[in-house]
């Protein structure tokens, strides 16, 4: 199973400034691309562009958090779209469809939660090298989006 990103080439062209920007700013504006989420069998990738990264890393930690305690289903709706990701745990099995794509992916419930631990803490090293002006905003460093943040 593999969960990465790419961002769009004019993502740090945005006019938010980073250093001062606010949670919603910074979710939906302050990165965007293209997510890759994929198995040996399955592409559920979606290379659209525009989606909030942040906004991503960040709800694919709640879902891991809210499946790590019981089995069930949570759902991600990408941001001005009906396309989404449905997350199923089975025993020790994750389950993700998305709405948009057929085909579904099923990796261990372990698996799931270190590739989210993984994509989170790139993408927060990537912003931060490219965007140091990150590190002196505490909303972003309240965000937490992984560990290496201070």
């Amino acid at each position: 199973m593999q969960i990465d990103y790419r961002l769009s080439e004019d993502w740090d062209e945005n006019s938010i400034d980073l250093a001062a920007a606010d949670e919603t700013d910074l979710r939906y504006c302050a990165a965007t691309g293209d997510i890759i989420l994929r198995n040996d069998q399955t592409d559920l990738s979606a290379k659209w562009g525009w989606i909030p990264l942040i906004d991503f890393a960040l709800a694919l930690r709640e879902i891991g958090e809210v499946l790590a305690v019981t089995e069930g289903t949570e759902t991600f709706e990408f941001t001005e779209s009906d396309a989404t990701l449905q997350f199923n745990r089975r025993g020790e099995q994750m389950i993700i469809r998305g709405s948009y794509r057929a085909g579904e992916i099923n990796a261990p419930f372990s698996a799931f939660e270190e590739q989210v631990r993984d994509f989170a803490r790139r993408l927060d090293m990537e912003l931060l090298a490219k965007r140091p002006e990150l590190k002196s905003n505490p909303v972003y460093q309240d965000l937490k989006l992984s560990g290496l943040s201070p």
